[in-house]
């Protein structure tokens, strides 16, 4: 028997893996956390799956880095094989020497309707909005030492290597 607790924790699992896939440029991560019939609407309306991923990763294409975190979620559950999530998040997204507007940081949330199956929990509905974003020039971003490791996009960053 599946607890909420448990429920939540594979809930979770799923969120994480699309923002990792993102993150990393993975596209079969990224479609591996929807159902095949899942819609996204990340602000332009509600699109098939195969066609927002085309798009979303086109749009990545821009970025030399982008950086998604999840804050907190509320679960809704329907039963035990449906849930409504809200996920809060921040999201960066980097492009050295580009121009200001791509340098961008958004506070956003996830509007998902999950449903599970033998496999797990995958994202039947998203939604995603944009609370707040803001914009800055390149001298903000590393400001650190130029020794760190940097995150990559694909399986050159430095978790594929396991």
């Amino acid at each position: 028997m599946t607890t909420a607790a448990t429920a939540r924790e594979g809930i979770r699992d799923t969120l994480a893996s699309y923002c990792r896939g993102i993150d990393r440029r993975d596209r079969a991560l990224v479609a591996s956390c929807f159902t095949p019939h899942a819609t996204d609407d990340h602000g332009t309306g509600p699109r098939p799956i195969a066609e927002f991923l085309d798009w979303c990763f086109a749009l990545l294409d821009q970025y030399d880095s982008t950086f998604h975190f999840l804050g907190q979620s509320s679960y809704n559950f329907e039963g035990t094989d449906l849930c409504h999530v809200e996920s809060y998040g921040v999201a960066t997204h980097r492009r050295a020497g580009g121009a200001e507007r791509q340098n961008l940081t958004t506070g956003f949330r996830y509007v998902d309707h999950l449903v599970r199956d033998a496999s797990g929990w995958q994202i039947r509905e998203r939604v995603a909005i944009t609370d707040w974003s803001r914009v800055d020039d390149e001298s903000a971003w590393f400001a650190v030492s130029p020794e760190l490791k940097r995150g990559q996009a694909g399986p050159d960053d430095p978790s594929y290597r396991r």
